[in-house]
């Protein structure tokens, strides 16, 4: 996970050390709940560029953008605590979207319930997150294998 970070840190501009709890709280989040870690880190990039006080005008919170009048059960369950808080931010975003694709049955479908985008055929927002996690896998690759 060391490489995630470094590549991270360097493609957001965020300093390693504040991205490095929220990658090991997203591996542990994403082993917790049977979500493919790299696909929570993906969100992460997406909904909030790392910014763990991101907050959109539709009331969505934090690194994950979770609102939290829909999933104010989940935010309970894990600590009760704020969506401000990363640690909480992530583990509700990541049983949110085990949630979503459990109930669209599809990964795709999944992460457009995610968005509030379930209408969209195009499934642009899937298509985004599922890129960015490529890129970013590839990246971890690339960098495992070179030491570059």
């Amino acid at each position: 996970m060391r490489v995630v970070v470094e590549y991270l840190a360097r493609k957001y501009r965020v300093a390693a050390t504040a991205i490095e709890p929220l990658v090991m709280t997203a591996q542990a989040a994403g082993l917790r709940v049977s979500v493919d870690p790299m696909l929570i880190i993906a969100v992460m990039a997406i909904e909030s560029g790392f910014n763990p006080i991101a907050e959109s005008p539709m009331g969505a919170q934090g690194l994950m953008q979770v609102i939290p009048r829909f999933h104010q059960d989940k935010l309970d369950a894990v600590s009760g605590s704020s969506l401000l808080d990363p640690i909480a931010n992530i583990h509700v975003g990541a049983l949110v979207l085990k949630e979503y694709i459990r109930l669209t049955g599809s990964l795709e479908a999944g992460l457009q319930q995610y968005a509030g985008a379930a209408s969209d055929g195009d499934a642009l927002y899937a298509a985004k997150v599922l890129a960015e996690r490529q890129r970013i896998e590839s990246a971890v690759r690339r960098i495992s294998q070179t030491g570059a």
